[in-house]
């Protein structure tokens, strides 16, 4: 009774097999269920079969309420179980024929899962079907159903318990060889009601896990220079596992691009990207997917971190530096690739710094520059774990210097303690520290002036550079205070060197050059970069990159050496370099492409390379 390929609904479709259930005196229980999942009902319309079907009686579903954590005056709950529709199709070991008697084996049910047949070689035969519980059920009696023409089904009465899927955590302590650390993580103190969520005695929620393999795990400890004992002993374990998943059943199939909030709550959201087939968690591919009965296990070869926003979002504690952090808009910074080092203070500190400065929350937040520079002064750039701190002096984010001082195993931050048993809060970009005070920025480190204003200031080392600003007509672009800049500024004996290579007389006839704008916006970067995040390749206001390189402990761009770094400004940073830096001239665009050979070997016998190379006395630009 099928229309078009789409099944009726029992209404208006025959099924002999809940018609069977239906008329028997010890399977009301079963036939409530399949009346409160009317989706496995309707699936058992004779037109969808043939089916074989294992059919528990009323006391085969109290006898299992134990194992599935119920108590027995709670027995009606059983039937809201979210995981009841998986329970029922688990039941249905066949749906493309009738089997009849069973035969040892493994069969795959209408749930996905196998479900194994075993048959006793005694003089009368005991057949069991065999789940989550090993010792199965035992089939009392099997019938062949159907409608009054033929018997086209088989139902086979179990009456000792009923049959169930391994739940999630059965799944994963089976695969051994796969997930054996993250079992055993779950096995730990700190995570037993995730452990409980993911077996049988959960209420029947279903979730879904991004599982690290073994291997995965192993990376990581080795990463951190941890082994597993410690990895297991670490208070942040609990967040780390929850943070792998998910409330609800998320097949592969089902996925679509999005935020995922996970057991470590709404602050620690998965992102989630489906492409074709292929699924991405957190950028990490998703290898294969393992069916449990009240979820699923998606295997991925990394370990998962939330970043140190999320980490901080966590905690209540940390509510005012949350609300903080977004105040000054530094979420976007703090949530990007790092690697960052927190010193977090708790909401107690904030409530004391605020005291301090006679100041509300909201009179802190309406600064929004002073904030971010304050909340800047927090993060070093790098990961610094406890166990490896040193005593030093590491430069912020926001410029200025922190002085860390280690005595034995103590550690602290402008002489606040670094409490061990509040360290080390891992993040996916870095890492947490708690601190118990508001760590304030030292008087006179606060940059009050912008990118153009402190080249000035150094008059003896920047004139030219400040001259040629104003005659390209880029100083008002560069003191723009709604935007962040990082410059690149050569020395006046740069400017004197490039002079001359250029073809120039002097400094003023560079300052002529039709294509000195040109040539600046290549020093500049439209964002604010740090030396520790002078690497790879940067983008440059120009529009062509430039390339970043070291040479032992001296950092290179496009050539030209990084001489003194993060001179910061109300706008930017500024790093001064030792030589004037040329962005790829048009015969060196020409040169380097192979397509334009003929073009290049022409231009050469017309003498005209230099024309359309850097060494042109004017900077004559042009257009090819």
């Amino acid at each position: 009774l099928a229309v078009a390929g789409v099944f009726l609904p029992l209404s208006a479709a025959q099924s002999a097999v809940f018609t069977h259930i239906e008329g028997s005196a010890d399977h009301a229980t079963l036939e409530s269920a399949l009346n409160k999942v009317t989706a496995v009902k309707d699936a058992l319309a004779d037109a969808n079969g043939p089916f074989t079907m294992v059919a528990p009686t009323d006391a085969a579903f109290t006898a299992a309420l134990p194992e599935l954590g119920i108590a027995a005056a709670d027995a009606a709950t059983l039937l809201d179980r979210a995981d009841l529709g998986e329970i029922l199709k688990y039941h249905v070991l066949s749906d493309t024929a009738k089997v009849n008697p069973l035969t040892a084996g493994d069969m795959t049910t209408v749930q996905g899962m196998t479900a194994t047949v075993t048959v006793s070689s005694d003089a009368t035969p005991v057949t069991k079907v065999v789940g989550s519980n090993s010792d199965g059920v035992t089939i009392s009696s099997s019938a062949d159903v159907g409608t009054t023409n033929s018997e086209e089904h088989a139902v086979h009465v179990c009456t000792d318990r009923i049959l169930l899927p391994k739940p999630v955590y059965q799944v994963a302590s089976e695969a051994t060889s796969t997930f054996s650390t993250l079992v055993a993580a779950l096995d730990t103190a700190g995570l037993e009601d995730v452990k409980t969520g993911l077996g049988l005695q959960n209420g029947g929620a279903l979730h879904t896990v991004f599982a690290p393999t073994n291997d995965a795990f192993a990376a990581y400890l080795a990463a951190r220079g941890i082994d597993s004992d410690t990895l297991l002993a670490d208070g942040e374990l609990a967040n780390i596992v929850k943070y792998h998943i998910l409330a609800g059943k998320v097949m592969a199939a089902d996925v679509t691009t999005g935020e995922q909030a996970t057991l470590y709550g709404d602050a620690g959201k998965l992102s989630l990207v489906k492409d074709g087939s292929t699924v991405t968690v957190d950028g990490v591919t998703v290898a294969s997917e393992v069916l449990a009965g009240n979820g699923v296990i998606h295997q991925i070869p990394s370990v998962l971190m939330p970043n140190v926003v999320e980490v901080a979002k966590g905690s209540s504690d940390f509510s005012n530096l949350v609300e903080a952090v977004g105040a000054a808009e530094l979420v976007d910074t703090l949530t990007g690739a790092g690697p960052f080092t927190v010193f977090a203070p708790t909401n107690a500190a904030f409530d004391a710094y605020l005291a301090k400065v006679g100041k509300t929350m909201d009179e802190l937040k309406a600064d929004k520059d002073a904030l971010a520079a304050l909340l800047k002064y927090h993060v070093v750039p790098s990961e610094v774990m406890l166990a490896d701190a040193t005593t030093s002096t590491p430069a912020s984010v926001e410029g200025s210097t922190l002085d860390l001082v280690k005595t034995g195993d103590d550690l602290t931050v402008n002489g606040v303690a670094v409490p061990a048993a509040t360290a080390n809060m891992q993040a996916g970009n870095g890492v947490v520290h708690v601190i118990g005070t508001v760590l304030e920025i030292p008087a006179g480190s606060t940059p009050t002036k912008n990118v153009v204003q402190t080249a000035a200031d150094t008059a003896d080392e920047f004139t030219h550079l400040v001259a040629a600003l104003t005659k390209a007509n880029l100083t008002a672009t560069l003191e723009a205070t709604d935007k962040k800049f990082t410059v690149f500024a050569p020395t006046d004996a740069a400017f004197v060197a490039a002079a001359a290579a250029l073809g120039e007389d002097d400094v003023a006839g560079l300052l002529e050059r039709a294509d000195l704008a040109q040539i600046l916006l290549y020093h500049v970067l439209g964002s604010e970069t740090k030396a520790a995040a002078v690497t790879g390749s940067l983008s440059s206001m120009q529009g062509a990159p430039i390339e970043v390189t070291t040479s032992g402990e001296k950092t290179m761009v496009d050539g030209a050496e990084i001489t003194q770094a993060d001179i910061m400004a109300t706008n930017g940073v500024v790093h001064v370099v030792s030589s004037v830096m040329l962005p790829p001239s048009l015969a060196d665009v020409l040169g380097a492409d192979a397509d334009f050979s003929i073009l290049v070997e022409a231009l050469t016998a017309a003498e005209l390379t230099a024309t359309f190379g850097w060494a042109n006395a004017g900077g004559a630009m042009h257009t090819v």
